[in-house]
């Protein structure tokens, strides 16, 4: 089998779509198919792979929203001609056989973030690039652009009905993986070295945030949490990530009006050693506004966490509520947040709840994601086969 696999980056050291991409060439490569990359950016540490042939896309790069559509425009081009057996998309792209809806439904987004709609149309005048990307979305949905749409969780296949009318059989539910070499209890051996580092004694609760867009991920609602518990027990927060140093400052203002002290939230910045953060912590909070099935939650999950996030994370189908983590209502829900941290300043529950964790996440391997996807490839080929 030849398969075209398009995506805005190729590389395993950027994350999210970026790492997917090489996880799949890497999966295809061993099941014996030819791997065509087209991509905009690669990662020239991936440039060689045996079996593999990477096509760099040239943009416009003057604004997102013609990025977007000549991207669009110029893989349509480099296509023309080839036999690709299955056109596997990793962004938004049309037409294709299977695309891989990782960051959810952007129109669903939007409306969540400004729920006025005269507020959304400011936002396409000032930012035409939502719009471009909504449009795109919008074609990769109609039936001739597609035979499969692929989705990392429940909640978005959800969206993806009820936003496009498609049907059970042409929207599959892949979850992500785990990489359980990294990501496993044997983190908290660093434990002790890791909070000598940040400066957290023994007997502090400590939770831990990992983003790099602290407001949609709800820094905010855990400032507010925070707050409501101070004098109760020590507490404090580490955040992982990156974020503008005015948006950071206002995050620090913040959390000088609600009280907290200064060295109550750790400023850790973008770390390579996540993993080893997940061992120092007690508690993992992602009270988020909206994600697909957040990988880091599902991380946490893996080292023996408490996970608390949202009904509006797709991570959140693998929490058992009290067995191992909490779901909160809604992404502002700092009085529940509240409620759940201090029932687990109970260092049995966290280890109970810990393990529940663990046990949850143990199936869950990207090596499971791979031969999921492999078997929508052939299912591609098989209705294409009926077709003829």
């Amino acid at each position: 089998m030849k398969v075209a696999l398009i995506g805005r980056g190729f590389s395993s050291s950027w994350g999210g779509a970026e790492r997917v991409a090489v996880n799949l060439t890497r999966a295809f490569v061993r099941a014996g198919h030819e791997v065509d990359i087209y991509a905009e950016r690669i990662d020239e540490a991936e440039a060689i792979l045996e079996g593999v042939t990477i096509t760099k896309v040239p943009t416009l790069r003057v604004v997102s929203s013609l990025r977007h559509l000549s991207f669009n425009k110029n893989v349509r081009r480099l296509l023309q001609g080839k036999d690709h057996d299955v056109v596997f998309g990793l962004c938004q792209f049309y037409p294709l056989d299977i695309y891989r809806a990782s960051g959810g439904v952007h129109d669903h987004w939007l409306r969540l973030s400004y729920p006025n709609p005269l507020q959304r149309f400011f936002k396409y005048l000032i930012s035409p690039v939502h719009a471009v990307i909504c449009a795109l979305e919008r074609r990769i949905m109609r039936r001739e652009n597609h035979t499969f749409i692929i989705t990392n969780s429940n909640l978005v296949k959800g969206h993806m009905q009820s936003y496009f009318a498609l049907s059970d059989d042409e929207v599959r539910v892949v979850y992500n993986g785990v990489d359980h070499e990294t990501f496993n209890s044997s983190v908290k051996e660093a434990r002790a070295k890791v909070r000598a580092e940040l400066a957290l004694d023994d007997g502090e609760l400590v939770l831990l945030f990992v983003s790099n867009n602290w407001k949609r991920k709800g820094l905010d609602t855990i400032l507010r949490a925070m707050a409501k518990l101070q004098g109760k027990k020590a507490l404090k927060l580490v955040v992982v990530g990156r974020a503008k140093e005015r948006e950071k400052k206002k995050f620090i203002r913040l959390q000088g009006s609600l009280g907290l002290k200064s060295d109550a939230v750790i400023f850790a910045g973008v770390r390579n050693d996540v993993a080893s953060l997940y061992g120092a912590a007690d508690v993992f909070v992602l009270p988020t506004k909206y994600d697909p099935c957040s990988n880091a939650c599902l991380e946490a999950m893996a080292t023996g966490l408490p996970v608390i996030t949202t009904n509006d994370n797709g991570a959140a189908e693998f929490i058992d509520a009290g067995k191992n983590g909490y779901v909160l209502k809604s992404w502002d829900a700092s009085d529940e947040l509240a409620v759940y941290i201090d029932s687990l300043s109970d260092a049995n529950l966290r280890a109970k709840m810990g393990e529940g964790a663990v046990k949850a996440m143990s199936g869950r391997t990207w090596e499971v994601t791979m031969r999921e996807t492999l078997a929508l490839l052939e299912a591609v080929l098989d209705e294409k086969r009926d077709r003829c």
